[in-house]
């Protein structure tokens, strides 16, 4: 069974989202973008509160928004399990811009690939190119997203294949793009590692409203998030 991740902009956030039983917790700002980046500190007060044994993944927006800005402190990623940096708006030399950057940043949290299941509207890479150079480039993860959260999600059951091949090769695969509990239920027997969600653990299924614990519990319940937390083994860091 699957396991839940809860993306978060705070640390209350993430207090609400642990007591609903999200086994791993990820730190995003949803008013900046599927991916949106928040501030460093934001960061590191959620992994202040959260229990080591939970690993905490952030986003870091989308590629081309980290072309005029020198790598970042190493010590700004200390106790992150994954960071994940999204292709929108890339080039048709996105791969070598992606592998230079990874370079260019050194070791720290283990990358997780984005591919967009919209990825013509995101003006991105396709899903089988982006598993291709994630496979290559030794990713701890892929995580196979929507750009446009106004549309519903398009991920069902063609995408099989896609995913195999993916775990066969060592990434875990988290699936995300306005899932809720309905969803999660009919998508559960495609067997992904990691469901991911934010606006329908939000009060009123809202993304930019507050995550709220007992909407977290009917969807770590339709993931399957215990067996998930005791079955998977994390990496707390790795080298880029």
């Amino acid at each position: 069974m699957a396991g839940l991740l809860v993306s978060v902009r705070s640390a209350d956030e993430a207090r609400a989202a642990l007591a609903g039983g999200a086994t791993v917790i990820d730190v995003k700002e949803p008013s900046r973008g599927p991916l949106g980046r928040a501030a460093p500190e934001v960061w590191a007060s959620v992994r202040q509160i959260v229990p080591t044994t939970v690993p905490v993944s952030v986003a870091l927006g989308e590629l081309p928004e980290w072309r005029s800005f020198d790598p970042p402190d190493p010590s700004i990623f200390a106790g992150l399990a994954y960071r994940k940096l999204g292709l929108a708006g890339t080039r048709t030399d996105w791969a070598r811009e992606w592998a230079d950057l990874r370079q260019r940043w050194g070791s720290g949290p283990a990358w997780v690939a984005v591919a967009y299941t919209d990825w013509q509207r995101a003006r991105a890479p396709t899903p089988d190119a982006v598993l291709i150079e994630a496979i290559a480039d030794r990713c701890a993860g892929i995580l196979l997203d929507t750009f446009d959260k106004a549309r519903p999600s398009p991920i069902n059951s063609s995408l099989l294949p896609w995913m195999r091949r993916a775990q066969s090769s060592g990434l875990f695969v988290a699936l995300a793009g306005g899932l809720d509990v309905a969803s999660i239920a009919l998508l559960r027997p495609l067997q992904p590692d990691l469901f991911a969600v934010r606006g329908a653990a939000c009060s009123q299924g809202n993304r930019v409203a507050s995550i709220n614990a007992d909407r977290v519990v009917l969807l770590a319940r339709a993931a399957g998030g215990d067996e998930f937390s005791q079955s998977r083994a994390f990496p707390v860091a790795r080298s880029g």
